[in-house]
């Protein structure tokens, strides 16, 4: 325990030393200030637990104390010690907290009386303020476990998962509808290296994956990491924000987990899908489907495949050298893919980045320059696989956007053809009336 002494006379402060019987209190530390300057910082640098102090001091006074403490240090104890019976210098010490006034001369027994209860109150207070925290570090200790148990309950049964769909976007701050999101999944082996490397510390190696992911992934501001606790040795992803780019999270997640743990791990990817639960759900089922369509391949043609499409950077790679390497491409990641290889998993993911994208000026070549595609396969691909081209499929996402503004919003048919990716305005009303046969300003007045 520390105590402070305040007051401008050395003799005062030599009573009070004398008058307290310490040996009644665990071993404190006493300190001395001779006015409210000193004894502020003395406070910054001791923060002493109990402070006495005079009223009336050269350099700072003790109302502007006990303000300054109550402010800066209000777990810190008060009592007044003064030569004037002022009843706004008592009222004044109710005010900022303090616990007792007492008169000089001082008497031995009502300063020790008012010294006790400041001590009992400060022992109250500080056994309050350590089970609080200790009671927050345990919230902090199993929050991993619950959110566990969060994420896995929305892959488990019906019952569980409406449940559990709400819990998890209250506790990850996540507003409906969520938008587009994507899943993803690593199992470890027992036969795996990685897995003997750690025998006998499994929950270790399921920590430290968990934990480099969440660290990319912006501890929940992107998407989550977690043990599922359905599945034997897996640790799956949640993507949420940006999940259009989530190959390339994950690309990163795995280059932090072959820094920390020697060697990066593979991975199955599901497509992109909308809605908080369902749509995690499905897309987890799909990254299931892809990692066993991994791992029942055999070796050279798994590094072949890797999620990549014929004739993508990835492929040329992949078969180039069909031992697997470190490199930045997809090796490791083994997307869904529904019919044959390059199918609907990549093309949902063009299509949610578009759909992300849509304010920006897109061409097919963007799309193939991310992609690792052809710009021919891409056309031919987008249209069998979502039943309309690129561009059209930009042109609708475009003027469903500004519909929306058009009857939500006063804005001028100017600045809603901006938001929504057009910089002519003109050239934007002629689409717009090609679509719904209204100009804008028609399609406003009438809907």
């Amino acid at each position: 325990m520390k105590v402070l002494i305040v007051d401008d006379e050395a003799h005062v402060r030599e009573a009070i030393r004398l008058l307290i019987d310490w040996e009644r209190y665990e071993t404190a530390e006493i300190l001395e200030a001779a006015n409210g300057r000193e004894a502020v910082a003395m406070i910054e640098r001791h923060a002493p637990h109990i402070v006495l102090t005079d009223m009336i001091m050269p350099a700072g006074g003790g109302i502007d104390l006990l303000e300054w403490i109550s402010l800066q240090a209000p777990d810190t104890k008060t009592l007044v010690i003064s030569g004037h019976g002022d009843f706004d210098f008592a009222r004044q010490t109710l005010r900022y907290g303090g616990m007792d006034y007492l008169l000089k001369p001082i008497d031995a027994d009502q300063l020790n009386d008012s010294f006790s209860r400041a001590v009992q109150s400060w022992q109250t207070s500080e056994a309050n303020r350590r089970q609080l925290l200790a009671q927050a570090m345990e919230v902090n200790r199993f929050k991993p476990v619950y959110r566990d148990k969060l994420c896995s309950d929305l892959l488990g049964a019906p019952a569980a998962r409406e449940t559990a769909e709400r819990e998890l976007a209250g506790e990850f701050g996540l507003n409906e509808p969520a938008g587009t999101v994507r899943s993803a999944v690593v199992r470890l082996s027992e036969t795996s290296p990685l897995w003997h490397k750690y025998a006998g510390r499994t929950e270790l190696l399921f920590f430290t994956l968990a934990n480099v992911a969440n660290e990319m992934l912006g501890r929940g501001a992107d998407g989550y990491a977690f043990r599922n606790l359905g599945r034997e040795r897996e640790i799956a992803v949640f993507f949420w924000n940006g999940a259009a780019h989530a190959t390339e999270k994950l690309n990163r997640i795995n280059a932090g987990l072959a820094a920390v743990l020697g060697e990066p791990l593979h991975f199955g990817i599901g497509g992109c899908a909308d809605g908080l639960g369902d749509g995690l759900r499905a897309s987890y089922l799909q990254a299931e489907e892809a990692l066993k369509q991994y791992s029942v391949q055999p070796a050279p043609m798994a590094a072949a495949h890797a999620g990549a499409v014929p004739g993508s950077k990835d492929a040329r790679n992949a078969l180039a050298a069909p031992a697997l390497d470190h490199d930045e491409n997809n090796t490791y990641i083994h997307a869904f893919e529904s019919g044959s290889a390059g199918g609907a998993g990549v093309m949902e993911e063009i299509a949610a980045y578009i759909r992300e994208h849509y304010r920006e000026e897109l061409t097919l070549q963007d799309l193939a320059d991310r992609f690792f595609l052809s710009r021919e396969y891409i056309s031919r691909r987008f249209k069998r696989e979502l039943g309309e081209n690129v561009f059209d499929y930009l042109a609708n996402i475009r003027l469903e956007r500004a519909k929306r503004l058009l009857l939500d919003s006063d804005m001028t048919v100017v600045r809603i053809a901006e938001l929504v990716g057009y910089q002519d305005e003109k050239y934007f009303s002629r689409v717009f009336k090609k679509t719904t046969g209204h100009t804008p300003n028609e399609f406003r007045r009438a809907f």
